[in-house]
């Protein structure tokens, strides 16, 4: 048992009874700023009011502090002007506090004779003020560069948490904050919470400088395509995460081009200007960099000039052949063949499509051969009228077998060929001065019965063929 209470037992005991039965609960331990006021009270206030009530304080010294009866208080002169005291409740109030009222608190009192106590006690602080957040450095570079954060704080013992952008970093008493290999996540602002059993108070912001980067260096291309026409304007954008802004410098399939700047303008672009561009990012706080993944651009010159050229001139059925080749200016991707508009079957075209080769033509081969050439910003279409010449085929004469005298002689000569045959006549075995695809005599006679013979002749193909008719030229019946 501490001194105070050998000297409450020993008044106690004085007066006829044991504290030990009669303990008082009071509010506390408490806690007081400098030049603020406390108040002491009793958890089991006394019912009926006390006849004496004593105050006393054990601390730097000991003092009765009070002794209050019914008329009147007797104050020591420490206290004088400083206190009141509830006569009903017992309670203290105790104001202008300073650090010498920093102690123990007890209070006895009789109640019909009969003693009480209790105790409880009283910590005067100063109050937090003047709270200072400070770096050891503002400008850092991320993951190579470390901080330390001091805070510091007038008043009576400090306690002291870190924030970084209002969330609590550490969560502990720590006057100081290290961040080792800060990252662009570390710039802050920090503020430093000082704060005791009175008060809190916040720093002022602390915020740093973290150079980072360049990271996702990436290339954009405007207009966006996959191919672009001779003669347009590109413009290739370099971006990057970083801090300061990135320097950038251009390259084309890996050599550098001595163009530097975040954008790259190709106006009037040409085929050998097509390539894998990429951008390099450097960063002059960090001297990192880094270069982005390549963009390939490809550059086709429009289509020209299209045009189907040919083997010979003058085609024969079964005895030529002919090759049909396809070209144009231009950067040429495709070449699709038709004939007569529909897709070219059945021939011999080489791997590039560029060439048709027929051996040996056929009259079916005769047609309007196109080729249309391509790529993806532009095309053209060509074409080639190929005649097959052949016959003459099928010669036939037609008209009337048998006629009455006086009746014109009509007949017409037919063949397939191309080109058209010429026509020559012969009757009975005896060549006509009749030429052309009629033979036409009129009035006929008796002596015109007989055997006509028809032969065709093709003048390219310098074939001929012949057809016979037979003719009986009767008299009237009367």
């Amino acid at each position: 048992m501490d001194s105070h209470a050998l000297l409450t037992v020993g008044i106690l005991s004085a007066i006829g009874f044991c504290s030990c039965k009669n303990e008082l609960l009071l509010n506390g331990p408490l806690d007081g700023a400098v030049g603020g006021s406390v108040e002491f009270t009793l958890i089991n206030p006394p019912s009926p009011p006390p006849n004496l009530i004593t105050w006393r304080f054990t601390g730097y010294t000991e003092n009765i502090i009070v002794n209050s009866f019914s008329g009147g208080n007797e104050t020591h002169v420490d206290y004088v002007g400083r206190i009141s005291v509830n006569k009903t409740t017992a309670s203290l109030k105790l104001r202008g506090l300073t650090h010498n009222d920093t102690g123990r608190y007890s209070v006895s009192f009789l109640i019909s004779g009969v003693g009480y106590q209790g105790g409880t006690s009283l910590t005067v602080f100063d109050k937090i003020s003047n709270v200072k957040a400070e770096a050891n450095q503002h400008e850092l570079v991320e993951f190579n560069s470390s901080v330390i954060l001091t805070c510091s704080a007038s008043g009576s013992y400090p306690s002291f948490r870190w924030f970084n952008r209002s969330a609590d970093v550490t969560g502990s008493d720590n006057r100081t904050l290290t961040v080792v290999n800060v990252t662009r996540y570390d710039t802050g602002p920090f503020q430093c919470e000082a704060s005791n059993a009175i008060n809190v108070e916040m720093s002022s912001e602390v915020n740093l400088t973290i150079a980072y980067g360049p990271d996702s260096a990436v290339v954009t291309v405007k207009p966006p395509d996959s191919f672009y026409s001779s003669g347009s304007d590109i413009t290739l954008s370099c971006s990057s995460e970083s801090k300061p802004a990135a320097q950038f410098q251009w390259a084309l399939n890996g050599t550098l081009l001595g163009r530097e700047g975040p954008e790259l303008r190709l106006e009037n672009v040409q085929a050998s200007q097509s390539g894998a561009y990429s951008c390099r990012a450097y960063n002059s706080k960090t001297h990192r960099s880094e270069t982005s993944s390549p963009s390939t651009i490809t550059v086709l010159e429009r289509i020209s000039g299209a045009a189907i050229t040919s083997t010979g001139g003058v085609w024969i059925e079964c005895k030529s052949s002919v090759i049909l080749t396809c070209d144009a200016q231009g950067s040429i991707i495709t070449r699709e063949w038709r004939k007569d508009g529909n897709p070219l079957h059945g021939v011999n075209i080489d791997e590039l499509n560029r060439t048709v080769s027929i051996s040996p033509l056929k009259k079916e081969d005769k047609g309007y051969y196109t080729c249309q050439v391509s790529n993806p910003v532009s095309s053209e279409t060509a074409s080639k009228g190929l005649i097959v010449n052949y016959g003459p085929e099928k010669v036939n004469i037609m008209g009337e077998g048998a006629i009455e005298i006086g009746s014109p002689v009509h007949l017409t000569c037919t063949a397939e060929s191309v080109p058209e045959s010429n026509y020559t006549w012969a009757f009975n075995g005896t060549e006509t001065s009749v030429t052309g695809a009629s033979y036409i005599k009129e009035p006929s006679e008796y002596e015109d019965s007989g055997t006509y013979t028809c032969t065709a002749l093709n003048s390219i193909t310098k074939h001929k063929d012949d057809a016979v008719f037979e003719l009986s030229v009767k008299g009237n019946t009367f």
